[in-house]
């Protein structure tokens, strides 16, 4: 596919399956080896400033203002179940349910420079919000690249995978905030997973109530 195709092509769609009952994982080092190659054309995404010498200091050092941390089937099977040992909460069931049927879990987080504020966890100015755009743009590229491969996907804003605790478990840096929890979906399932699309696709206006010349 060209670059239109691949855009045009592209479309959030979610698939759940019975927390209690997920799918069996078939994906191995290939398909790792797929996401790597993905994740790589999510990283040619431009970004304007570097992230803060503190995190290069750390385990991942790009000067990249995102990081990517990455679970396989195997690893996303292992969430769920620590998930489902948790008190039920209805917020987290269309996580778990995504759980049981994902191929795999890329979690996005963006580099916040450190605030000036004590009650702030990020100070919000044009660099922060410079990093924010930046993942963003890595984290289409993603979703892109992966339609490109006709692997189904979805990006989710994280629910209670945005939980402290969750996100320490996962070994994610407690300096690093969440954008994208970008699930990606097997293509065959059987008929008792089900199938959601994207809540907004049906409210995309025409060119004309987005965009306009300026004249002068």
């Amino acid at each position: 596919m060209n670059t239109e195709e691949v855009i045009q092509k592209r479309r959030t769609l979610k698939l759940r399956a019975n927390p209690e009952k997920p799918l069996p994982v078939t994906k191995g080092e290939e398909f790792n080896r797929t996401i790597e190659q993905l994740i790589e054309l999510a990283g040619k995404a431009p970004f304007h400033y570097q992230s803060a010498e503190s995190y290069k200091k750390k385990k991942l050092t790009g000067a990249e203002p995102w990081r990517f941390h990455v679970l396989d089937g195997k690893s996303c099977r292992k969430l769920l179940q620590s998930l489902n040992k948790e008190e039920p909460m209805k917020a987290s069931e269309g996580i778990r349910q995504m759980l049981a049927a994902a191929d795999a879990l890329i979690l996005s987080t963006w580099l916040p420079e450190k605030s000036r504020s004590l009650s702030r966890r990020f100070h919000p100015n044009v660099k922060n919000m410079e990093h924010i755009a930046a993942t963003g743009a890595a984290i289409q590229n993603l979703l892109l690249a992966a339609t490109d491969k006709g692997i189904t996907n979805y990006w989710s804003s994280g629910g209670c995978l945005r939980k402290p605790k969750v996100l320490e478990f996962l070994g994610i840096p407690k300096q690093e905030i969440l954008l994208g929890a970008v699930f990606l979906f097997p293509d065959e399932y059987p008929n008792t997973v089900q199938t959601k699309t994207g809540k907004n696709a049906e409210a995309r206006g025409k060119l004309t109530d987005y965009m306009e010349w300026v004249e002068l």
